[in-house]
């Protein structure tokens, strides 16, 4: 019986790593790195799933660079810590809840890059 609310898609996280760094190791300078992830996120109860890259990068690292640069794909933590990049990736997804898989990819498009679409 539909009582006038419409049911969401809920994105969860099928598998994360990291080309960069294995688990449970950290970077030398856990304060002053950048560090490059893939994601594959897909809808509960479902079989598909899309590919998304992001990269968690500290303030320290941040202001190194001297060139400018976009924030879309990164992730900004004053530290490097492996739990916290899995956190926040779940506070994300919990936030990404929308009527279609569509709509949900278009979602975490906005901070993460879409790599692939459903497979």
């Amino acid at each position: 019986m539909n009582n006038g609310t419409t049911s969401l898609v809920h994105p969860e996280i099928r598998s994360i790593h990291s080309p960069d760094l294995e688990p449970p190791n950290v970077p030398a300078d856990p304060f002053d790195c950048e560090i490059h992830f893939h994601a594959h996120i897909g809808a509960r109860e479902t079989n598909g799933e899309a590919s998304f890259t992001f990269t968690v990068i500290t303030p320290v690292r941040l202001a190194k660079s001297a060139d400018p640069m976009w924030g879309r794909g990164r992730l900004i933590m004053p530290t490097f810590e492996w739990a916290a990049v899995a956190q926040s990736l779940a506070a994300l997804l919990a936030l990404s809840a929308r009527p279609t898989w569509n709509e949900v990819t278009h979602e975490l498009n906005r901070e993460l890059e879409l790599v692939e679409g459903v497979s």
